[in-house]
């Protein structure tokens, strides 16, 4: 027979604690004092109870739909990894052969992927392609290997790790083009119904300096805008074949809760489309962030990539790619090191054991609810505005972004902002290692990945 300990204390209502700790403040205010904020838009409470809730905090989330192999986890994700030009089929084997589940693939769409992925069974991994040249002759490249393999079509899985935008920010082309080639890609994957077709990459704004929540309204307006223009393709066929994706950086308990909201949006979204879809319809996409790394302390980057994939796991990532700083200029030992952190969170932290860890927090509960309000209020008001394209062409979303960058960076520069092994608590020279420095660079209509700590590193360039 069990018995309630809680039934021997007399309940306690949150005006209740708020007044103990306002006495023990001795005079201090209480909001101020105890109050945060985060992002600089979101309040948030010292603590949360039971009365913040209207109505009872929301069931567990489920991030994807149970396996059909026995004796599989509740909780499922993939650990994937990067190949990077230059990378033998040897080394790709070696990959797949300790630990890794995916693939993320730069392809230009000249490879000889015959030669570059033999042995390599694609029925049994994720292949994500990220497209370096031309989209078409890339996804063309790997559809025409696909082809050759003789698998069933419905044994494909991954994503085309690109969106119509991508022309638009990488090259300043025009919108109707990028339309024009979001329809073929469409085409060429329509036969493939577990393989994504186009990517949400919110981190194409997060990872520029953008507030993190504003990064999902603006990938929310682009859904919007390919759904008004995409012509032939309806929207139940397009959230279908999308892939939800996102850079975690390094509010944890924040990017929970973002990525929680992010999956929560997305099918709002589609019920004002009349469409009935649940939050495992989805899959989510996480890597770690660059935009949260320094070049000054290799070992706080790696405790920072650690829990920023945590937190991916603990919001519902369906694919986690943990990325190693500057990948290009990375030794195996910092690649093998970074695959393996997927594998410690499910055979040695036991984060497949359960579906949704964080279910019933009072904390996130409410952090999640006020982001769902958030994105509404503001993906609203980017339609009353005119849309994405609209915000887009008129500079206010490149402008958004850029002032959310600089703040950030001036308050690193500034300390106002502390990062610890960066402008506090710095490196020793024996820690540090040379990474390569590069000189940011920004054409107008571009918005490139940089990092919170890039002027400090900047003003100290001298003194390394």
């Amino acid at each position: 027979m069990t018995h309630s300990l809680f039934s021997e204390f007399a309940p306690v209502s949150k005006e209740d604690w708020i007044h103990q700790a306002t006495q023990d403040l001795k005079g201090k205010d209480f909001e101020q004092s105890l109050s945060s904020k985060l992002w600089d838009c979101l309040k948030v409470d010292p603590f949360y109870t039971l009365d913040d809730f209207k109505e009872n905090p929301s069931a567990q989330f489920r991030f994807h739909f149970p396996s059909s192999i026995p004796g599989m986890p509740p909780r499922i994700w993939q650990n994937i990894v990067s190949i990077l030009p230059g990378d033998t089929n040897a080394q790709i084997l070696h990959t797949l052969e300790n630990g890794a589940e995916g693939l993320v693939m730069s392809l230009n769409g000249l490879e000889n992927l015959e030669e570059l992925l033999d042995n390599v069974q694609p029925e049994y991994l994720s292949i994500f392609i990220k497209p370096t040249g031309n989209p078409l002759l890339a996804l063309g490249n790997f559809i025409s290997w696909i082809e050759r393999t003789g698998i069933p079509a419905e044994h494909v899985s991954g994503a085309f790790l690109w969106s119509p935008s991508d022309l638009v920010f990488d090259r300043q082309g025009g919108y109707p083009l990028a339309l024009e080639v979001f329809s073929e890609v469409m085409e060429m994957t329509e036969a493939y119904p577990n393989f994504k077709s186009f990517t949400l990459q919110t981190s194409r704004y997060s990872e520029s300096g953008a507030n993190p929540l504003e990064a999902i309204v603006f990938s929310l307006g682009e859904m919007i805008e390919l759904i008004d223009r995409s012509g032939k393709w309806s929207p139940e066929f397009l959230f279908q074949k999308v892939l939800l994706e996102a850079a975690i950086g390094e509010a944890h308990f924040g990017e929970i809760a973002r990525m929680k909201a992010f999956r929560q949006a997305v099918v709002q979204l589609a019920g004002l489309y009349q469409l009935e879809v649940r939050a495992e319809d989805f899959q989510l996409f996480c890597s770690t962030s660059s935009w949260s790394k320094s070049l000054f302390d290799v070992h706080t980057n790696l405790i920072r990539q650690t829990y920023e994939a945590m937190a991916g796991v603990l919001g519902g990532a369906n694919f986690l790619w943990v990325r190693p700083f500057q990948e290009e200029n990375t030794g195996e030992l910092e690649r093998r090191i970074a695959r393996n952190v997927s594998s410690i969170l499910r055979e040695e932290v036991y984060l497949d054991k359960v579906m949704d860890p964080a279910s019933g927090s009072y904390f996130l509960e409410n952090l999640i609810q006020s982001m769902l309000g958030f994105l509404g209020v503001n993906l609203k008001n980017m339609e009353e505005n005119g849309g994405w394209l609209n915000e887009l062409e008129s500079g206010k979303i490149h402008h958004a972004v850029r002032a959310s960058r600089q703040k950030v960076q001036a308050e690193f520069l500034d300390q106002k902002r502390i990062k610890v092994g960066v402008n506090k608590y710095p490196a020793s020279e024996k820690l540090k290692k040379d990474y390569a420095f590069e000189i940011f660079e920004e054409k107008s209509f571009e918005l490139n990945p940089t990092r919170a700590s890039y002027l400090f590193e900047l003003q100290n360039q001298s003194s390394r």
